[in-house]
């Protein structure tokens, strides 16, 4: 059967996201951690850091390139490299900085293969198999693959990751459609009635 978050248009696959650096509550700098609610960056993903014209946040320099360390959906942390990235090896940040638009940006530059797939402004396409999603590279469809190491055109990974096999550089042109969403159901068939005491005593 069909819903009606078939057939999506998926999100740019390489984003910005803006972020208030002077806030305590978003940069803590006794944790080394960002905030940034249902973000979309992943362990090992390469961004460039801008200060968006305020004052750097302490440890981190504007223009310079990082890779995310994603602690859950709200949270990051950053380091100087992919294998710091993996290893948890932690850019010590020492201050807030100031000003409200400092970003985080996610580009095809020749390293990032992998990306989350996102719809509608950023809600994570729910997927099973990769081809539920329809991908152009510079105008040639990929290939889907049910992997997360393709050995050409794209694969996916747990949690609306896609992995390309070749990392697409910034000349390059994806364009994307979710074919279908996958979401639970609850058969109504072999119930089981459980019966126990309730007389706050018995285990």
């Amino acid at each position: 059967t069909g819903e009606n978050n078939s057939f999506k248009i998926l999100d740019d696959l390489a984003f910005t996201t803006t972020f208030n650096g002077a806030s305590a509550s978003i940069v803590n700098h006794s944790a080394d951690t960002i905030t940034i609610t249902n973000h979309r960056f992943l362990t090992g993903s390469r961004v460039t850091y801008t200060n968006g014209g305020g004052g750097n946040i302490g440890g981190l320099s504007t223009g310079t390139v990082y890779f995310t360390i994603k602690i859950d959906h709200n949270t990051i942390q950053l380091a100087t490299s992919a294998s710091n990235a993996n290893a948890g090896a932690v850019i010590n940040l020492t201050s807030v900085g100031s000003g409200a638009s400092h970003t985080l940006s996610v580009a095809f530059d020749g390293v990032n293969k992998k990306f989350v797939a996102t719809h509608s402004g950023g809600t994570k396409a729910q997927m099973t198999r990769a081809a539920q999603l329809f991908l152009s590279h510079n105008g040639v469809i990929q290939r889907p693959h049910d992997t997360p190491n393709p050995a050409n055109g794209y694969g996916t990974d747990v949690g609306s990751i896609i992995v390309f096999a070749a990392a697409p550089s910034s000349s390059d042109v994806i364009f994307g459609n979710l074919v279908a969403n996958n979401f639970p159901t609850f058969d109504i068939s072999d119930n089981k009635v459980d019966t126990f005491t309730g007389d706050g005593s018995t285990t």
